[in-house]
């Protein structure tokens, strides 16, 4: 029986956006939307809005240096 998918802790988001941040240290604009799709893609069952999980996208990116591309493209 394959095991349930369980929802990810705030905690657990915060790690794989940074990982989408460090995989991408050599560019110096992040694009929102590529790593919300990531995140989301990693834990399809991420209870944030994506106005949220943007904001906290943004907030992590803006807190590592990065500067932010506020594209319309939804995930």
């Amino acid at each position: 029986m394959p095991a349930l998918a369980q929802t990810p802790t705030l905690s657990d988001i915060r790690q794989e956006i940074v990982r989408c941040l460090t995989d991408n240290v050599g560019r110096p604009c992040i694009s929102i939307s590529e790593v919300s799709h990531a995140v989301r893609q990693i834990f399809p069952l991420c209870e944030l809005t994506d106005w949220e999980l943007g904001d906290l996208i943004a907030r992590s990116a803006i807190d590592a240096g990065f500067a932010i591309e506020f594209d319309a493209a939804g995930p």
